[in-house]
């Protein structure tokens, strides 16, 4: 005869504590020790608040009769100051309710059973509704590992909490810097800490989306809390750092060369030594330098520093810039709830440096973005679809972010000044020799070292930068066309494929010794 022992209660009872304690351990507690519960009880289970809301329950599908139920208990819970209550709608149902204790909350003074202040100490209850709520001890023992897993849950959910808050602090610090607002930057960083330090160096780590968190720290531990480290808000897989331009120690390896080091996999591109004021351009060397270190076995590389066209430019470059932007600076909208000039400048700067992905930078919705640009468009009678206009209108901004001289005296280059349209003068800058000199200069690493590649670079900017219609042109694939365009990343020693690319300053290179004919030789 086949005799089998059958569990007393004690031992069931135990078996259910350990199996409890094993579930609130998990890092969704609340929700596995419910839904174990509801198994175990044959019942709804739930968290409700005092006001009958549905916290976190065993499932989400439940009838307005199982709330009512609730609500019902609930109610005579408040009034009487009770912590346990059975509420019984017809033999075959009923609902038990039992508070929940918080780790940390303050309790109310109990008296015989009751919260004296009227009041459960926690504001959370386990509701269990069913044939039998009561039928185990489970809901009851239940009730300590249920109150220690929602507080655990709770401190986790205000941990994200604080570090979103301190992210986008921080994000909004950089917006501030790149926008040139030093003195709101300044206050802001000296409150959330480290403070700013000027000069500084731009670096950008490429490290992976799951592996920001450990880049941060480990960029904080080498800089000695001497940088600004931001998550960047365009690309997922970037961390930004405005780091001192004086390591400490004095003779401490650079800092690009310490993370490549420490991280295995990342890539870290390094700007100039810069003031704040210029940290935009520090970003985008930054940028550019990334690019090149992702074809170095030491994957890190310090941008190739030359003069900008900008300051090239000179006076001549001013006047042209101003009666450009003319149209733009002097907008004043039409409704007060229309973008200014101001809001209208900060987008498309950042459109021309992020393309598509401005609206993760700028927190805007892409209709916006488009309405934004279209109205930048009409007032300055451009084509930004078209890489040229594109580029006229990015250096025409540069330009007018550089501090202004107080020499307003005659600009040379006859006709250059208000006098002549905006194509003319514009051609004349080209013309400048300090201009053909930068843009020489630019061109040519292709010219003397990858002489094949300069079909490639002539019919990428003939084809506004687009991989697809480049390709079609070339006649390859497009794989082929843009593995080309990475081989020009590296001889260029700038960024091509992502942006901020140098897309804009190439093709003001090529304009510039063509005179007007991109795909014109050298």
């Amino acid at each position: 005869m086949d005799v089998r022992a059958v569990p007393s209660p004690d031992s069931r009872r135990a078996a259910d504590i350990l199996t409890m304690y094993r579930l609130a351990g998990k890092a969704d507690g609340v929700q596995a020790l419910l839904r174990w519960l509801a198994r175990r009880t044959g019942c709804w289970v739930g968290l409700v608040d005092l006001a009958g809301g549905v916290q976190e329950a065993s499932s989400r599908r439940y009838d307005s009769d199982v709330m009512a139920l609730v609500a019902d208990g609930l109610r005579v819970m408040r009034e009487r100051g009770l912590r346990t209550f059975v509420v019984g709608e017809s033999p075959g149902r009923s609902g038990a309710l039992l508070a929940v204790d918080i780790p940390g909350d303050q309790p109310g003074s109990v008296q015989s059973g009751t919260v004296q202040s009227g009041s459960v100490p926690s504001g959370l209850v386990l509701a269990v509704v069913g044939p039998d709520p009561l039928g185990t001890a489970a809901p009851a023992d239940a009730g300590p590992l249920l109150g220690v897993s929602w507080s655990a849950k709770e401190t986790e959910r205000t941990r994200r909490r604080v570090e979103v808050a301190d992210a986008r602090g921080r994000e909004a610090v950089l917006h501030l810097l790149m926008s040139g607002n030093l003195t709101t930057a300044h206050q802001i960083a000296g409150v959330l800490a480290p403070r700013l330090y000027d000069p500084a160096r731009f670096h950008v780590v490429e490290c992976g989306v799951d592996r920001r968190a450990e880049t941060i720290r480990i960029c904080a531990e080498l800089t000695g809390g001497r940088a600004w480290i931001v998550r960047c808000p365009v690309y997922s897989d970037h961390v930004l750092v405005v780091a001192s331009a004086n390591p400490v120690p004095a003779d401490a390896r650079p800092l690009e060369a310490a993370l490549a080091a420490e991280i295995e996999g990342c890539v870290v591109g390094s700007g100039d030594a810069l003031s704040l004021r210029d940290t935009a351009v520090g970003y985008e060397q930054a940028f550019h330098a990334l690019a090149v270190a992702r074809g170095r076995a030491e994957r890190w590389a310090r941008f190739d520093a030359a003069l900008g066209l900008p300051v090239v430019a000179g006076r001549q470059g001013r006047v042209w810039a101003d009666h450009l932007l003319g149209p733009l600076s002097g907008y004043v909208p039409a409704r007060g709830t229309d973008p200014d000039s101001s809001t209208l400048t900060d987008t498309v700067r950042s459109w021309l440096a992020f393309s598509s992905a401005a609206t993760r930078y700028l927190k805007i919705h892409r209709n916006t973005l488009a309405s934004r640009l279209r109205r930048v468009e009409a007032l300055l009678g451009l084509d930004l679809e078209l890489v040229g206009d594109q580029a006229k209108l990015d250096l025409a901004l540069r330009i007018g972010a550089l501090p202004r001289g107080t020499d307003h005296g005659p600009v040379g280059m006859a006709g250059l000044a208000l006098l002549a349209p905006a194509e003319d003068a514009f051609e004349a800058l080209l013309r400048l020799p300090a201009v053909r000199q930068w843009a020489l200069t630019q061109l040519r690493p292709v010219y003397e070292d990858a002489p094949a590649l300069e079909t490639t670079l002539r019919t990428w900017l003939r084809n506004d930068t687009r991989l697809s219609t480049t390709a079609q042109a070339l006649g390859v694939s497009v794989t082929g066309a843009r593995k080309r365009i990475t081989r020009l990343e590296q001889v260029l020693r700038r960024s091509l494929l992502r942006v901020p690319n140098a897309r804009h300053d190439l093709w003001l290179a090529v304009e510039a010794l063509d005179g007007g004919r991109p795909d014109r030789n050298f």
